[in-house]
């Protein structure tokens, strides 16, 4: 009762904060506001020293993380050599779809390493059983000799016939320590809720989820279950995700991204036990939780049709919206894989992009009953593309050719201060080429989000191709252009404005603009 009644308190209080951090940038930036004029052509103003302000307060948010995680690990390991505590009852799910045998097979050998006090169950679900799909099966059957592979003739998770829910109830009793099942294609997130059905039934007390194209390291599992036990209202724990294909300029590039994002962003959220998103590729959920969300988080649509992807995204929202908190932990760590090619590469984002404008939904329905700095992380996150795509139009339009040159500066000049960070808690040199991501995030992230926001009803829109067929389709021509045409939309408005500017320039030298117009710019 006394919660019931702290609750409008609560969402009043996280509306307040999120209002306090989020409107004087965007008034400030509306209005022009300044703070201190640095040159004829920079200004900082209002919108730019909050932004400068946010990250301060996410590094820090981000560092007290790190040293909170290293505190918890020693404090753990001193009390374990006083006390023999029964650790807890693991179970791993491992997930995927016609999956390169050499990776899948990296996967497999990684899982064998890996390092727990106590046997773990482990069952792998291949999201297919047709003909293309057991060479997963006769990959896992090379490196589990004596495990069983069974196929399911239905779905657990929409079947309602008694025969096909006793014959999977009857697998989950006879399960070995390590199983494969194959069933028929519907998606991750149905080939998810089959392997966490099978895992708790056999009493696993938490599930640890990953990919079929991701590599453990041997100390993951210990780390993620010893985060797990920080505080007591823990639901989910996410661990650092880290590139192993950095062959290419776009791979490696993402590789300095996705630190940043685990390790700044997500362990700030962290610090305030409001993690947005446990990534697919390494994750842990207490079952007792899972029981109360798997249902809903099935069964979940938008727009009247079934959601197909955004799995983990929307299984963490489900956690939240219980209001159970969500931690990450650097100390546990695993490498996947990520897009060598561009095209692919703005499909993934376009995907992303999607399920992070569809969660809103379900986020602003828990903020309450978080820390504030989630909502303002959300409210951020959410703006900021409209906030930027403003600023390149009043850049490229209306300003000097001096303006927008200042502009791009600063855009690598914030940059550089996430790379100073960055090489301070890890002293390697690579993240001072982060700056050059810039380029990548105004050619390609800013379209992939305007063209989430536009496909938002597309359900299957920048899903990846997997099978031979599809990769066939994926590389004819007509595919190619088609989903290339929101790129070179967005690269001939940008290459106009860019004419446009210089070409206003020549012809008015002395434009009656603000020079004081430009204010620092922010890019995630």
């Amino acid at each position: 009762m006394a919660n019931a009644l702290l609750w409008p308190v609560r969402i009043f209080y996280s509306i307040v904060v999120s209002i306090i951090l989020v409107v004087p940038a965007v008034v400030g930036y509306v209005l022009n506001i300044h703070v201190t004029n640095v040159t004829e052509y920079w200004a900082l103003g209002m919108y730019g020293a909050t932004v400068l302000s946010y990250l301060a307060l996410q590094m820090c948010f981000a560092t007290c993380n790190r040293l909170l995680t290293l505190h918890m690990r020693r404090k753990d390991l001193k009390s374990k050599v006083n006390t023999l505590g029964e650790p807890t009852r693991l179970g791993m799910a491992v997930v995927g779809y016609r999956e390169d045998p050499m990776i899948f097979s990296k996967c497999l050998q990684s899982v064998k390493k890996i390092q727990y006090p106590s046997p773990i169950q482990i069952v792998v679900v291949i999201d297919g059983n047709d003909i293309p799909d057991r060479e997963m099966a006769n990959v896992f059957r090379k490196e589990y000799l004596d495990a069983p592979v069974v196929t399911l003739p239905n779905l657990p998770s929409v079947t309602t016939l008694a025969v096909d829910n006793q014959f999977f109830f009857d697998i989950c009793q006879k399960a070995e320590p390590i199983s494969c099942i194959l069933q028929p294609h519907r998606g991750k997130r149905h080939a998810m809720y089959t392997a966490f059905r099978f895992l708790m039934s056999n009493g696993c007390q938490a599930v640890i989820t990953t990919d079929s194209d991701t590599v453990f390291d041997s100390q993951a599992v210990t780390e993620l279950e010893r985060a797990m036990h920080w505080y007591p209202n823990i639901g989910a724990v996410a661990g650092d995700v880290r590139i192993w294909n950095t062959s290419n300029v776009l791979s490696f590039m993402s590789s300095l991204r996705y630190w940043m994002a685990f390790n700044v962003e997500r362990a700030a959220q962290s610090f305030n036990r409001c993690v947005t998103c446990v990534s697919g590729p390494m994750g842990l959920y207490k079952s007792q939780i899972l029981e109360e969300v798997l249902d809903s988080w099935i069964s979940q649509r938008f727009l009247g049709s079934e959601c197909t992807y955004g799995d983990d995204r929307h299984l963490t929202n489900q956690v939240l919206l219980k209001g159970y908190k969500v931690v990450y932990t650097h100390l546990a760590y695993c490498e996947t894989e990520t897009p060598t090619h561009y095209i692919r590469w703005f499909k993934q984002q376009t995907r992303w992009s999607k399920s992070f404008y569809r969660e809103l939904l379900w986020n602003v329905l828990s903020i309450h009953k978080h820390s504030p700095w989630m909502a303002a992380e959300l409210f951020y996150q959410g703006l900021y593309p409209f906030i930027l795509l403003y600023s390149m139009y009043f850049i490229l339009v209306r300003s000097s050719t001096e303006a927008l040159a200042t502009w791009v500066v600063s855009l690598f000049v914030i940059a550089l201060i996430k790379t100073s960070y960055s090489f301070l808690v890890t002293l390697n040199p690579k993240f001072f080429t982060f700056p050059l991501y810039s380029v990548f995030y105004i050619s390609g992230l800013i379209p992939a989000k305007i063209w989430a926001i536009i496909s938002i009803w597309d359900i299957g829109w920048g899903t990846t191709a997997r099978t031979s067929s599809e990769l066939k389709h994926e590389n004819e021509l007509w595919t190619k252009i088609k989903e290339a045409l929101p790129l070179l939309l967005w690269w001939s408005l940008v290459l106009a404005g860019i004419l446009w500017n210089i070409l206003s320039h020549f012809a008015q030298p002395n434009p009656n603009t603000d020079p004081y117009s430009l204010q620092f710019q922010y890019t995630s």
